[in-house]
């Protein structure tokens, strides 16, 4: 069975159960792997073991909402509440102290409202007023054949998590969890968010339960309005449970027809997810460029059979442990809350609503667009595993495999932050229970919680079984609790008096960020509701500005990494001995620092070599315009939107206006022992911040997208019912490209014999273009089209592959960097350009490496050498050494080093048309005899490739047994590309159209 939590969060939760503390117990949750004990409760609570055993019940039938125009607008379905002994005792007690473990409390459930059960119980009632056996037994056969019996259940069990419950929703079937595509959360989880966003607002223990509701007691239920619409029942004669239409509110007509009841229907979310497209639809064979560009040699290419997969998100799972919180939880715990309604009758926050159902529309909420960002996809990134997978390669091809596990980490500390951060924590903190933290290894990535016994035995004999939780988190990529828990970096006792922006250079980059307290997360509101989020997780929400501070994602986009086949006595090209002795002892702090804080040894090794800045993206900013008081703008402000547009043009907002939590609060039915209104009701925020997170990697999330079954991913969001989240996403990154990366101009001219164009690339970001990893590169495409639109010259033309193609559609020489002519010094590849004459010489935006050998590399660990680093540069770059550069930044040596990788290498620091914020190129457009210039069409467009073709041919060569790289290969060969924005292999982004006068 699928748990599906539209609407209102509700309590329809994922893990196992337990029972009472009695000899016809169930076993507790924690004692059982997940699907062990769900296939023990689930038929006890299926069976009604509960009613059998005598448990106390509610004293009818009741509502937990208005139901109106044949809608019922509770918070669950029509409600009979059982409570075990242990419940009871505790309410009778006067909800004093803690609720025992074992005991529960099943919510039996039926289509509301509760008025057709209580008028159907009186008709049985009346016919059988002396059987009231027969009473109870037909009124079960009618509430299982109309009322489709399920239940919800809490099952309370300290050692599961620090709000002490398991949540479960259980139907007829009894059906356990088979988390197969296309994917759905878990019907039974340890302190699950989307019950949590409820209860957490519970006075006292996430319960809301009363003696009032209570059979035996004093006291009635709380009433809601129940109007007439539901007594349509044509099953049944003539009568109060089959009334006339005329004699029905509308004539019978529902509300939106009128709108299905989202709240239990599992149903409703497996048609959101059929509708999504079930299992992704791919091509039936590998695309036959791709193929022919990267033949399938040396066993790379695999059937999808047998391509690795990622487990299920909904696997990823990691409560707030019982004793107080770690620093690291999971999404799922987040996104009862911060996962958006999509509308009536649950209501709208953080959502779009575009057409009559729930759900449709954009959902935009905090857990939502971080699903499908790069940073939610981080840790099942395939480029990056079989990246990983290569430097291994390479570092054994080498000798120096030893070093593999402590890159392997340090990587991780980004992509699998939550993982390997919390790995190394509690290994610190618990010794004895032999946990290394100084090798994240990539095995720990497919690991999740066993969920049988067979499956824990399994991980125990193979000794990964501790290390499982650690991959859950990993898995989650750069997750909520990373970035809200991320503090400023420090200077180290005995370190220089360092300004701001040096501390940070020298003890804040690659990933080495210091945090707030576990029991704190920093967000931007000073006026939060706290209390819900303490109940649930024990967890504070602390107002704190260095959230919204660009430093803070420099933490991760900006990586000092080592040079392993580098000469340790010389300065790597380009840096003199005091800037890599800059470098050097910034990665000693680093490393001095993980000792200092949790014992890890593992960055050691890689401090004895050359180091130098991989990725610079924060460092660009800072070396920009945009990081300037009169001309400011952060990362956030591009990259969390406070606007929204949507592609088809039908919405268009500047500005958002939302809550930015969903709790149980006022806003919703009444319910007994509700926690103060001031500590529950959620304020409408001005200005909120999308958590998009995106650039330009269409090629990543189209992959995972149309791969979701091999990558775990499921497309339906469990609060909103939404489907179109990946889509949202490369749409977003659309808006961007189109209208915020670059601005093209072009202008014609005749000369010599034909067509010059003059154009120009203005980069419109705050960084360099491309940005981020070196092996993105952008590139510019003339093509010159005759009336009847035939090409006539084209420079940066491509193949569907796209490989950079010359005019008689041959692949150019310098295309993947491995043609080196007998005498050359390097192998060929495109030089900066200042002025392009044939059909092979193109304008490629991009870093070039070489490795100690002068061969060409992808690999971040062997970055000796830089002959070409032509990427724009962003407005208001300056140069180290410079009065204005000085003047912005004063004579620090640290900042001076640090931003020199910001700086062109190669032809382009020759270029005098090359400069901050823009680049010109003339291309000399030869024309054949009879053709009229003015007949003749040009457009230039910039295009960004996230994966281009040499840096995928240097994966499928170095490492081609690797899982990850077979992976990466069959996803990649079989990625539909025609139609997309990624057609052709390359994502447009700026263009222009010219043509004579």
């Amino acid at each position: 069975m699928r748990h599906h939590i539209g609407a209102f969060g509700l309590c329809l939760c994922l893990l196992p159960f337990a029972a009472t503390a009695r000899d016809d117990a169930l076993p507790l949750p924690s004692s059982l792997p997940l699907l062990d004990y769900q296939s023990q409760l689930y038929p006890f609570i299926a069976g009604r073991a509960f009613a059998a055993q005598g448990w106390t019940r509610d004293k009818r039938w009741r509502d937990t909402g208005p139901f109106v125009m044949g809608t019922s607008y509770g918070i669950h379905p029509a409600v009979r509440i059982y409570y075990s002994p242990e419940v009871i005792a505790w309410l009778e007690g006067g909800r004093l102290g803690t609720v025992p473990d074992g005991a529960m409390v099943v919510k039996e459930m039926a289509t509301p409202p509760a008025a057709r059960y209580i008028t159907y119980r009186e008709m049985l009632e009346y016919l059988h007023p002396d059987d009231p056996e027969a009473v109870e037994a037909e009124m079960l056969d009618f509430l299982r054949k109309d009322g489709g019996l399920n239940w919800t259940v809490m099952v309370k069990d300290s050692a599961v998590s620090y709000g002490g419950w398991f949540f479960a929703s259980v139907d007829a079937s009894a059906k356990v969890d088979d988390f197969a595509p296309p994917f759905a959360p878990a019907s039974g989880q340890a302190g699950d968010g989307m019950c949590m966003r409820c209860h957490a607002s519970a006075a006292e223990e996430l319960v809301f339960s009363a003696l009032d509701n209570v059979e035996g007691y004093p006291g009635e239920p709380l009433n809601f309005r129940v109007d007439e619409t539901w007594r349509n029942m044509t099953d049944q004669p003539p009568g109060r449970m089959n009334l006339p239409i005329q004699q029905r509110p509308a004539r019978g007509q529902s509300e939106a027809a009128l709108i299905e009841d989202y709240f239990h229907n599992d149903n409703a979310f497996d048609k959101s997810n059929a509708e999504a497209g079930g299992d992704p639809v791919r091509r039936p064979t590998a695309n036959p460029d791709f193929v022919r560009t990267f033949p399938p040699v040396d066993g790379i290419a695999v059937e999808a059979s047998a391509v690795h997969p990622m487990p299920s998100q909904w696997l990823d799972h990691v409560p707030s442990r019982p004793d107080g919180p770690q620093h690291f939880l999971t999404s799922d715990n987040c996104l009862g809350c911060h996962g958006g309604l999509g509308g009536a009758p649950s209501g709208i926050a953080m959502f779009l609503q575009t057409g009559p159902d729930y759900g449709e529309g954009y959902d935009i909420s905090e857990y939502s667009e971080w699903r499908w960002s790069p940073m939610g996809l981080a840790g099942r990134d395939p480029v990056f595993f079989a990246q990983l997978e290569s430097e291994f390669a390479l570092l054994e091809k080498a000798g120096t495999g030893d070093l593999s596990d402590a890159l392997g980490t340090t990587c991780l500390s980004c992509h699998g932050a939550m993982g390997q951060r919390q790995l190394q924590i509690d290994a610190k903190a618990s010794p004895e229970a032999g946990l290394d933290p100084n090798a994240f290894k990539l095995d720990y990535m497919a690991l999740h919680a066993p969920l049988t016994k067979a499956e824990e035995a399994r991980q125990k004999a193979e000794g990964t079984f501790d290390y499982h939780q650690y991959g859950n988190l990993a898995r989650e990529g750069v997750s909520c609790a990373v970035c809200h828990h991320i503090a400023p970096p420090e200077r180290a006792e005995g370190q220089p008096d360092y300004n701001t922006l040096d501390t940070y250079l020298m003890n804040g980059t690659t990933g080495r960020f210091r945090m707030t307290e576990a029991d704190r997360l920093i967000g931007p509101y000073s006026d939060v509701r706290t209390t819900p989020m303490e109940h649930a997780m024990g967890i504070t929400p602390v107002q704190d500005d260095y959230i919204k501070d660009s430093e803070l994602c420099g933490a991760c986009h900006t990586i000092n990494l080592p040079n392993v086949d580098a000469d340790t006595a010389v300065p790597l090209d380009g840096y003199t001995e005091a800037d890599q002795k800059v470098f050097n002892q910034a990665a000693g702090n680093g490393a001095n620092f993980l000792k200092d804080s949790y014992g890890v040894t593992y960055p050691e090794g890689l401090t004895d070599f050359q180091h130098s800045v991989e990725q610079a993206t924060y460092l660009e900013w800072v070396n920009s315009s945009y990081s300037e008081d009169a001309t400011a703008q952060s990362c956030q402000d591009c990259h969390m939107k406070s606007d929204f547009r949507s592609a088809d043009g039908t919405v268009s907002l500047d500005g958002i206006t939302t809550q930015i939590a969903t709790i149980q609060d006022t806003t919703l039915p009444e319910v007994a022992n509700l926690l103060p209104q001031d500590e529950v009701n959620v304020p409408m925020r001005d200005g909120y911040r999308r958590h998009s997170f995106v650039g330009l990697n269409v090629f990543m999330v189209e992959m995972m997208r149309q791969f979701r079954t091999e990558m775990g991913l499921a497309q339906t969001q469990p609060m909103t019912y939404a489907t179109n989240g990946a889509q949202l996403s490369i749409d977003t990154m659309a808006q961007q490209a189109r209208e915020e990366t670059a601005d093209i101009g072009l202008s014609l001219s005749t000369g010599g014999d034909g067509i010059v164009a003059d154009v120009t690339v203005t980069n419109l970001t705050g960084h360099r273009l491309p940005s981020g990893v070196g092996f993105r590169r952008a590139f510019l495409e003339l093509r010159a089209l005759d009336g009847a639109g035939k090409t006539l010259w084209c420079s940066g033309c491509t193949d569907g592959a796209g490989v950079i193609v010359d005019g008689d559609q041959m692949q150019l020489s310098t295309e993947f960097l491995d043609q080196q002519p007998e005498g050359a010094e390097t192998p060929l590849f495109q030089p900066h350009h200042r002025v392009v004459t044939s059909q092979d010489q193109v304008q490629i935006y991009e870093e070039l490496t070489r490795n100690a050998e002068g061969a060409f590399t992808t690999s971040f660990v062997h970055r000796v050498s830089h002959p070409k680093d032509n990427r724009l540069l962003p407005h208001g770059a300056l140069t180290p050494g410079t009065p204005a550069f000085a003047a912005k930044f004063g004579e620090s040596e640290v900042t001076s080093a640090f931003m020199k990788a910001t700086l062109p290498e190669g032809g382009a620091v020759e270029d005098p048309d090359f400069t901050a914020g823009s680049d010109r190129i003339e291309y000399r457009i030869p024309l054949g005899a009879g053709i009229d210039p003015t007949d003749v069409t040009v457009t230039a467009t910039l295009y960004s490739q996230a994966i281009p073709p040499y840096y995928l041919k240097q994966r499928f060569e170095t490492a081609p047994e690797g899982p990850a790289t077979r992976r990466l290969y069959y996803l990649a060969s079989h990625l539909q590309t025609e139609g997309t924005l990624i057609e052709d292999w390359k994502l447009a982004t700026g263009s222009a159209t010219a043509k004579l006068p």
